[in-house]
């Protein structure tokens, strides 16, 4: 596939990001012959062929993952049709986008209001008519129902 290599480069990005983001893109992780990569699948409805699309990644020693965009391949023998190509093509520059985007950072546990049920009066005055309308555990028993467990 001529086209990855002329537009898409390498890309390093931390391992929870990168498995994420290609996770999301329907890729799945593989280590076939000591060869880390992530593979998805296009299928051709007109020949009711699958042609295996792999992106070849290398784990860094910082926790990092390099992503070869550029040497993504299709792992089939025969040369897909045009239209999957197309797909493909268009889902890499998608993907590359992607990858490119900064890296947000998780809000540290004092900024991130662990622990809080409601932030608003409107909040607790909504959760206080949930809990109105709930069952109690005796209640859901007489029921025939099983209750949650003790939390």
């Amino acid at each position: 596939m001529k086209e990855f290599s002329k537009t898409l480069t390498t890309t390093t990005k931390p391992f929870s990001f990168v498995h994420k983001t290609l996770s999301d893109f329907g890729f799945a992780s593989t280590n076939d012959l000591g060869v880390p990569k992530y593979v998805t699948t296009f299928a051709d409805s007109l020949t009711k062929r699958n042609y295996k699309l792999a992106i070849p990644t290398r784990s860094l020693d910082n926790g990092h993952t390099e992503v070869r965009l550029g040497q993504t391949r299709f792992e089939s023998e025969e040369e897909p049709p045009n239209r999957i190509i197309e797909a493909a093509v268009c889902k890499m520059k998608e993907l590359a986008d992607y990858l490119r985007q900064p890296v947000k950072r998780n809000q540290t546990v004092q900024t991130a209001n662990n622990g809080y049920m409601a932030t608003h009066a409107r909040d607790l005055k909504r959760l206080g008519n949930e809990m109105k309308k709930m069952k109690t555990n005796s209640e859901l028993k007489q029921t025939g129902l099983i209750p949650d467990p003790i939390q």
